[in-house]
């Protein structure tokens, strides 16, 4: 197999087809994106394929999750073809063109095993870990319980983006802080998202999510200066009173390893781990 010469080249639109038909017949494909999601990708020429030709050997996609750190989006390697070697082949590309778009950093959220050590052996190291916490909806109301006095639970206003991106980043510790633009993304698709409001200033917020039956807390956030006052339990409370409301039966979310604090609160609230901790695999970039 090394004596066939491989070409890796930026994907084209002509290749979307050819990618997604990859997984049908690949053991070793990630594909963490949607058919649109892989179109902007390849548009941002964040999208590689190893190509002899007639035959596709692989692909691997990037794209962008904040300034200067790209997501691991997608990979892909023909059956017989050495994981290292593969790697090496696409990767190399991928990391030069991040560098010219001032990326810094690449992630990858390790959900499929066979990847992680791997990419470890490509440079990659292990910086966090991502833990899924579940519930069943209260079957009472919880918010009576947790609402606070001083505190006002109120619909998110379009002029307080800005305010609500640098709570954002107070409370999140890099690289788990939204930009601008993520924020406005979920304020458009979330089912519920509410702010506090606490001494005229935002102090907290929280996104909601529903899928059915189940509902999932996307974001739940308090800043630093207003931490253990009880806003956190308010917005959690709320936020299961909503889903109990609209009919979920369960609601999840995630949390970061080292995010103890976070993990506190939601044992407290009866959320219990579920399924295996997901390693957050981390490699920084540098110009060659």
């Amino acid at each position: 197999m090394h004596d066939i010469q491989i070409v890796v080249r930026p994907a084209q639109l002509a290749d979307l087809e050819r990618i997604y038909q990859f997984r049908e017949h690949a053991r070793r494909v990630v594909m963490h994106f949607g058919f649109e999601d892989l179109r902007q990708m390849v548009r941002a020429h964040t999208c590689f394929v190893a190509d002899t030709g007639p035959l596709l050997w692989g692909f691997v996609c990037a794209s962008s999750y904040q300034p200067g750190l790209s997501m691991l989006r997608g990979l892909g390697l023909i059956n017989g073809w050495r994981i290292d070697d593969g790697l090496s082949y696409l990767l190399r590309p991928l990391e030069a063109a991040l560098v010219e778009e001032e990326k810094r950093h690449l992630m990858h959220l390790a959900t499929d095993v066979w990847l992680a050590a791997p990419l470890m052996r490509q440079g990659f190291t292990p910086h966090d870990y991502i833990i899924h916490f579940e519930r069943a909806t209260p079957p009472q109301p919880l918010t009576p319980r947790y609402r606070l006095e001083d505190v006002t639970l109120r619909p998110m206003r379009p002029h307080e983006i800005q305010d609500l991106t640098r709570l954002d980043h107070q409370a999140f510790e890099w690289p788990w802080q939204f930009s601008s633009g993520e924020l406005v993304k979920w304020i458009m698709l979330a089912d519920r998202f509410v702010v506090l409001e606490h001494q005229d200033c935002l102090a907290g917020y929280a996104c909601t999510q529903l899928h059915g039956e189940q509902a999932q807390i996307v974001r739940l956030a308090v800043a630093p200066p207003w931490q253990n006052r009880g806003l956190g339990r308010y917005l959690l409370a709320d936020a299961l009173d909503f889903a109990a409301q609209r009919g979920a039966r369960y609601v999840t979310l995630n949390t970061q390893w080292r995010n103890t604090s976070s993990q506190r609160l939601y044992k407290g609230f009866g959320f219990r781990a579920v399924g295996r901790r997901i390693p957050v695999l981390l490699k920084a970039l540098f110009r060659s």
